[in-house]
């Protein structure tokens, strides 16, 4: 951790946080605060730091080495971290904020070509600004340019226009333009930002590429006090073709599950319908059998007692009596006997 410390102080002695430096954002005080630092370029990073201005000077509050990784002062351990480990991102995380939060913060990247620094500035929360409702709307393509404008007769009283975007808790600044001094992006708005300080065009911001992302709320500053709100919709047409794609297949393997339900219920209505047949002519069948293997006649089951041509009830299969006929020779007289 020496090394790392000494690329802390080597660092330290580089950066340079003066009064009424450009700001970059404006962040909302808030018990779980985020401060974005998302490097723009395609170079390799060296190292990377968040720093505070203070009376004194400033304070280290962390520091990202790709070899030597993270470090975090102890005064910030158990409150503050990076929000995820990829190479372009080195936003911050605070919880448990304090008043004492409030201040000046610089996003510092080093890479092989030179630095990129972000400023960024917390303020109290009642002091964050609410824009009003946009007054006009925009909607455009993606991968495109988007030109906004600020609606004003523009004069020689109006000495500096700036852009901002508005989110919930923060506002970027996109590009101030200023007639003595010209003009500064913010560092997120550096390679694809475009305003033209010309007397006449200092209305104008220019948006190259614009993605999804840049879909939102922006404002113009200019004479002072004066404020002009507006909106832009960025639509996707891959976005959109994919969406399509979706539908057209859940459109389809809805159909598909439909038909397989139908033909599910329909076979089982089948398959009921030929197993009660079954049934029904497994019952008959048995009633037929045992009709046709019954007695022909009714002898083995009477029951009577007789006289010579007597007839008896026998109730059959069915419920009902039946006659029987009994013929016998009657052997109740005696014979005649010769004297």
């Amino acid at each position: 951790m020496d090394y790392l410390a000494c690329l802390i102080v080597v660092l330290q002695l580089y950066e340079t946080m003066g009064e009424g430096r450009f700001v970059d954002a404006t962040v909302k005080l808030t018990n779980n605060m985020n401060l974005e630092c998302i490097y723009p370029k395609t170079a390799g990073i060296t190292q990377m730091s968040w720093v505070k201005s203070i009376a004194t000077g400033k304070e280290t509050i962390a520091v990202s080495h790709p070899l030597y990784g993270v470090h975090i002062e102890d005064k910030y351990k158990d409150r503050v971290r990076f929000i995820n480990a990829s190479s372009r991102d080195r936003s911050l995380n605070f919880i448990k904020t304090t008043e004492a939060d409030v201040g000046l913060y610089l996003c510092s990247i080093t890479f092989s070509d030179g630095v990129w620094e972000k400023v960024v500035q917390v303020i109290q929360s009642d002091s964050f600004e609410v824009p009003v409702l946009p007054t006009n709307h925009t909607i455009t393509e993606s991968g495109g340019n988007v030109t906004l404008r600020c609606p004003y007769s523009v004069g020689s009283s109006v000495q500096q226009v700036m852009w901002e975007r508005i989110k919930a808790d923060r506002m970027d600044t996109i590009g101030l333009c200023n007639l003595s001094e010209g003009k500064t992006y913010g560092s997120d708005y550096q390679e694809r930002a475009m305003i033209d300080c010309a007397t006449q065009e200092r209305d104008i911001l220019v948006i190259q590429n614009v993605t999804a992302s840049d879909s939102g709320i922006y404002r113009c500053r200019y004479g002072g006090n004066k404020t002009h709100v507006m909106s832009l919709t960025v639509t996707s047409e891959t976005l959109d073709h994919h969406w399509h794609i979706l539908l057209i297949a859940g459109g389809a393997a809805a159909s598909l599950l439909l038909l397989v339900t139908i033909l599910i219920i329909s076979i089982a209505l089948v398959y009921r319908k030929k197993k009660k047949r079954r049934r029904i002519m497994k019952a008959l069948s048995k009633a037929l059998y045992s009709t046709q293997t019954r007695p022909s006649n009714s002898y083995g089951r009477s029951n009577f007692h007789g006289t010579p041509d007597s007839r008896r009830g026998v109730e059959s299969v069915s419920g009902q009596m039946d006659e029987i006929y009994i013929n016998y020779r009657d052997y109740s007289r005696k014979p005649k006997t010769r004297a």
